[in-house]
């Protein structure tokens, strides 16, 4: 699968398929559910942080603590599956932005018979 998608990306213009398929090439894929899961997780964090009562129901003052302390890992590990999902995909992108253009000018500057 990955030779189809690198032919499709290879041609020169942008059309709906080139786009298509980089979205789903299998790098892509593993950042956009990397941010996904990282949005979930965190959502879930924050609920449980800010309702603490969730978890532990209406215990006492130190489950309910230990419970908003359990919502801050989750949301902060969950914020960082978020970011670096978002943050790789935007790095993949413009890394690859910049290596077909280094090989389109490789190949414009070559002399052509």
């Amino acid at each position: 699968m990955a030779d189809s998608s690198e032919r499709t990306l290879a041609r020169d213009d942008v059309t709906f398929e080139s786009a298509f398929a980089y979205a789903l090439s299998p790098d892509m894929r593993r950042l956009v559910i990397a941010f996904l899961f990282g949005w979930l997780v965190s959502s879930l964090g924050l609920a449980l942080f800010l309702q603490p009562w969730i978890l532990v129901g209406h215990g006492g003052m130190l489950p309910q603590t230990i419970s908003m302390i359990i919502g801050i890992v989750v949301t902060v590990g969950g914020a960082a599956l978020l970011f670096g999902g978002l943050i790789g995909a935007l790095f993949k992108t413009i890394a690859d932005a910049n290596a077909l253009a280094a090989h389109g000018d490789e190949q414009s500057s070559s002399p052509q018979p």
